[in-house]
């Protein structure tokens, strides 16, 4: 009799990432479609349709011949029926490059059930890198803690998903507060540096609590967006759109202050902030056409990436397969 195989270990929790998890998620990304086919602009060889011209596996039209075309293209049966040279047109099939710029910045180290916000965001990212690398595509990394950037070049290996899971993994295993010491960089920085390494062509995925995605980050944002197709994936916590309504003692990891339930104003006040600054990111998307996902860090992560990502009938490979693990 066949031994049963071990259950998956993806339910990501608690204050830091583990490497062995995130190495597990890659089961699940065979249930991911990241993107919609569409067409690329990268000029490497892969499965995406661009719009650049040459001997592809597509044909696309025949044209009147122009000077400088491959005479290999020719279509001589349309051309000895009308006489006039015309040429076939074919579109290549390219890749994709996929960069994931994950924020580990102090603020992301915080959590009121399940999985820090640091932790949802490097189970995302993990998941979307091994997806990606299943569709063939190259797969790199920008990780944005308080005072570094580290760079994982894209590469079409299963090493370069590793490197970005160890990378990820010990730079979330450095915060200890989620208010950073002495300042640090704000993610304007990291659209900037996106430019960087992000080829024309390149599929972008932000991954942050987008605590300072505001109005400075506008003209990144538009220079991003005209190379690259970026999608925004927020990580938030409920804790911080909401203040409970029993008292309650907080603290930075260097005061506490004492939040008395019956201050309703208080907490109305809080409210109100947050809805704010929730509509000022959602307001910035849109006028820049991003498309912007949220992720709620006190739900169970697979479940939330087949609702994005996962098509019906991938979301009934996942119930039942949770259904014969158990």
């Amino acid at each position: 009799m066949q031994a049963a195989a071990p259950p998956l270990e993806t339910d990501l929790r608690g204050a830091y990432p583990q490497v062995g998890p995130l190495v597990q998620l890659r089961y699940v990304a065979r249930q991911l479609q990241l993107f919609q086919p569409r067409l690329a602009r990268s000029d490497q060889a892969g499965n995406l349709l661009t719009r650049y011209r040459g001997r592809g596996m597509n044909f696309e039209e025949v044209r009147d011949y122009q000077a400088g075309d491959d005479v290999r293209s020719i279509d001589w049966r349309v051309t000895a029926r009308t006489g006039k040279t015309h040429t076939k047109l074919y579109q290549e099939e390219r890749e994709r490059p996929v960069v994931i710029l994950l924020d580990l910045r102090s603020p992301m180290f915080f959590g009121s059930h399940r999985a820090f916000k640091s932790v949802a965001a490097s189970g995302i990212a993990a998941a979307l890198g091994w997806a990606g690398l299943l569709h063939s595509d190259r797969i790199g990394a920008l990780l944005f803690s308080d005072r570094e950037i580290d760079t994982v070049r894209p590469r079409r290996s299963h090493h370069a998903v590793l490197a970005m899971i160890h990378s990820m993994v010990a730079r979330a295993g450095e915060l200890h507060s989620p208010i950073a010491e002495n300042g640090g960089h704000s993610l304007k920085t990291l659209l900037e540096e996106a430019r960087r390494i992000a080829r024309p062509g390149s599929a972008l995925f932000l991954i942050s609590d987008c605590h300072d995605l505001n109005e400075p980050c506008s003209q990144p944002l538009y220079l991003l967006s005209r190379q690259a197709d970026l999608q925004v994936i927020r990580v938030t916590d409920p804790l911080e759109r909401k203040l409970p309504a029993q008292s309650m003692t907080i603290t930075d990891g260097l005061q506490r202050t004492f939040l008395n339930a019956v201050n309703r104003p208080q907490r109305d006040a809080f409210a109100k902030e947050q809805a704010r600054l929730h509509t000022e990111v959602e307001q910035l998307c849109r006028r820049h056409r991003l498309p912007l996902l949220d992720f709620d860090n006190t739900k169970p992560l697979v479940p939330e990436l087949m609702s994005f990502y996962g098509s019906h009938q991938k979301n009934n490979w996942y119930k039942n397969s949770n259904r014969r693990q158990s």
